[in-house]
């Protein structure tokens, strides 16, 4: 040992305490880090190729049509909301108006669907039943949600648009 080392006053105990507690704050911070990482979305974060925004605009080339998609909350579970105004000025058949719609909301990647899509249509003579029986021409059930909107599947969705995000449809349909 050298004369320095024997030399040496013991440090006092409020200075001991205190580097142990520095010790135990910085070991904690490290773990809380380590595992909230772990809690993080894995996945690509990059812009999306389509956005919402671009779904609404093709929708919005369809005369009398009005669309609104975006995410929405029921408690902390996600979803997909559509809504849908129709004027008098939108002359077309109501299900391949759906069909069309419902793939323009599949071909976005901006908002996941996760478990269920919401569907609100409205305009004089749309209402949740005529909806409904739309859908149903084209194999997508539904169930009521809400006042004015109905629930759709996304198990039924992916039966029909494929995995989402699914592929840009071609054109916006001629309303008669």
């Amino acid at each position: 040992m050298t004369t320095s080392t024997l030399n040496r006053k013991p440090l006092p105990q409020r200075v001991v305490a205190r580097r142990a507690s520095t010790r135990t704050a910085v070991a904690l911070i490290l773990i809380c880090t380590a595992l909230l990482s772990g809690c993080s979305l894995a996945g690509d974060r990059s812009a999306p190729h389509r956005s919402t925004a671009a779904a609404e605009a093709d929708l919005a080339e369809i005369p009398g049509v009005t669309a609104r998609i975006g995410r929405a909350y029921n408690g902390t579970t996600p979803f997909l909301s559509v809504n849908v105004e129709l004027t008098a000025a939108f002359t077309g058949d109501e299900s391949a108006f759906l069909d069309h719609l419902l793939a323009q909301v599949w071909s976005q990647d901006e908002h996941s669907p996760q478990k269920f899509v919401t569907l609100g249509v409205t305009g004089t003579g749309h209402t949740q039943a005529t909806t409904s029986a739309a859908l149903n021409r084209l194999g997508i059930s539904s169930s009521e949600y809400a006042s004015s909107s109905l629930l759709l599947k996304v198990a039924d969705l992916t039966t029909r648009y494929g995995d989402w995000p699914g592929p840009v449809p071609p054109s916006t349909p001629s309303p008669r």
